[in-house]
């Protein structure tokens, strides 16, 4: 059926030869590469990926995209026919899952080809950046973001090219007043959605049976971690752990007032200081191991120097998720919520096969419950997808015509931030 697509930016940064391709303007070559790539996947989605066989058996693999993506799809126009049919095979897919024998999910295929497109840019940069022309074109378009060197140093390249890019970057990060694009990456596309749904989150004591409980303890977390980053100057302990590049985002997004924007620009100088710290260890990693294996990549012991688990609002939702999944579980084997089960709040399923991976009997409860959930959202998706074509046109509209923004929060209430599925 016909429905309105967007159009893919251009003209295109994607042929890729020479190191030279990537550096035809300012910023990180590598974050305009991979902002493109992404943009033109979920575009080829729209137009005939949403069709593809080949495509949505790889979604049900993995049980739909991580909660950015399918909000990307979710904001393209002509989303609601085309997500309508998509979440059907989705949700079918799920309910095998859960009443059969549990199988690993795929991931995300947005996130593997943003992977993929990453490494390529990278690869071709860090390969063609061997004469003094290329690096001085390098240095005076800015050269690649914070988070994209540490990529860079996972690669298996040149350790002299890798080590002229940390110092040129740590050279940068003493020179200049920290920036968000250099220090967290551009562009966050999602960062505003994500401060909107944020901004919808129920406060404590709503209950909603559409909003998975651990999906929303860990947004209470994230919200509350970034509200105290945001009321004021930032403490040490910030600066020692740093923060991952969507909290630094976050985090500059939600400041508002001087006092605000006075504590994000204590927040980026500690987050300056907390990459240039990184960096000279992996620099040092670099310089002590490259006369003897030039060709190998940097041990995953310097790598880890970068700490991409120490974000203290990372640590604090995914404690309040652990938790609340603890929480869950114990109720689940009660005999009240026995009783009670079919109307209280439910996991989303990204949940209830965490829960069942670790408690067979609890999990098999929740799988039940979730397993009804999905069965009566796929009859809703049928009504939607049957009022949508031509001979169903003039009859009344109902529920059913928003079955699609649930069936995204019933296999990953993620996808709204924890909050309630008609939040944008």
């Amino acid at each position: 059926m016909p429905a309105a697509t967007p159009f893919p930016r251009g003209p295109s940064v994607l042929t890729l030869y020479h190191a030279e391709d990537l550096l035809t303007a300012a910023g990180c070559p590598a974050c305009r590469y991979v902002a493109e790539a992404s943009d033109r996947y979920l575009a080829w989605f729209a137009l005939e990926g949403h069709g593809d066989a080949v495509t949505i058996t790889r979604l049900c693999a993995s049980l739909g995209m991580c909660p950015q993506h399918t909000r990307g799809l979710m904001r393209q126009p002509g989303a609601a026919i085309r997500l309508t049919a998509v979440y059907r095979y989705l949700l079918q897919s799920a309910r095998a899952q859960l009443t059969g024998r549990a199988a690993s999910l795929a991931p995300c295929p947005a996130c593997a080809r943003e992977t993929a497109a990453r490494d390529r840019a990278l690869d071709t940069l860090v390969t063609g950046l061997g004469g003094d022309e290329i690096r001085g074109l390098y240095r005076e378009l800015g050269g690649l973001c914070v988070p994209h060197v540490r990529a860079a140093a996972g690669l298996r390249a040149r350790r002299q090219v890798i080590g002229w890019l940390t110092e040129s970057m740590n050279f940068r990060l003493a020179g200049e007043p920290p920036s968000l694009a250099v220090l967290a990456g551009w562009p966050d596309a999602d960062a505003g959605p994500r401060a909107r749904l944020r901004a919808s989150v129920p406060a404590r004591g709503a209950a909603d049976p559409d909003i998975c409980p651990v999906c929303l303890a860990a947004a209470r977390a994230e919200r509350d971690g970034l509200a105290r980053l945001a009321a004021g100057p930032v403490d040490g302990r910030v600066g020692r752990a740093g923060l991952c590049p969507a909290h630094v985002h976050d985090a500059c997004a939600a400041a508002s007032g001087d006092q605000a924007r006075a504590g994000m620009t204590a927040l980026l100088a500690g987050q300056a200081q907390w990459s240039a710290a990184c960096l000279a260890r992996m620099l040092s990693a670099l310089t002590s191991r490259a006369a003897v294996q030039p060709a190998r990549r940097l041990p995953r012991s310097a790598l880890r120097a970068w700490g991409p688990g120490d974000c203290p609002v990372c640590c604090a939702r995914d404690e309040a998720a652990q938790q609340e999944t603890g929480r869950c579980r114990r109720e689940l084997m009660s005999a009240a919520a026995e009783r009670a089960l079919h109307h209280r709040p439910g996991l989303c399923i990204r949940h209830v096969l965490t829960v069942r991976s670790a408690d067979a009997v609890a999990g098999r409860k929740a799988a039940g419950v979730a397993a009804g959930r999905a069965a009566r959202l796929i009859d809703e998706l049928g009504e939607a997808s049957r009022k949508a074509t031509w001979a169903g046109r003039h009859e009344a509209r109902g529920p059913e015509m928003t079955a699609w923004r649930r069936a995204a929060a019933l296999l990953d209430g993620g996808v709204h931030g924890g909050g309630p599925a008609g939040a944008r």
